[in-house]
């Protein structure tokens, strides 16, 4: 989403948009605490994280700025999968031997 600040064209402010939408729309359920949005926000990071890759190894000009999203973007699903690993047990049905 970098390159839509950096050189702003429709076509990227409309690729930058679609990456951000489900981000947006997101933050509120994660706010309220709702675990399940954690759980679909970890598969609403795949197409930044896809991007943020291929910037990386195949564009020498944007390696720097990739690098930052690509960072940015690992750490928050680290943050996820860890409140989601953290929250397991709470959501599980109990397992009591009958």
């Amino acid at each position: 989403m970098y390159w839509t600040l950096l050189a702003p064209s429709p076509p990227r402010i409309l690729a930058g948009a679609i990456l951000g939408l489900p981000l947006a729309v997101g933050v509120p359920f994660l706010y309220a605490g709702h675990r399940r949005s954690y759980a679909w926000m970890t598969l609403a990071l795949a197409p930044s994280l896809v991007l943020g890759l291929t910037e990386v190894v195949a564009n020498p000009a944007m390696r720097t700025w990739a690098a930052l999203v690509l960072f940015d973007v690992v750490a928050a699903l680290a943050l996820f999968v860890a409140y989601l690993r953290a929250t397991r047990s709470s959501s599980l049905p109990s397992q009591t031997a009958p």
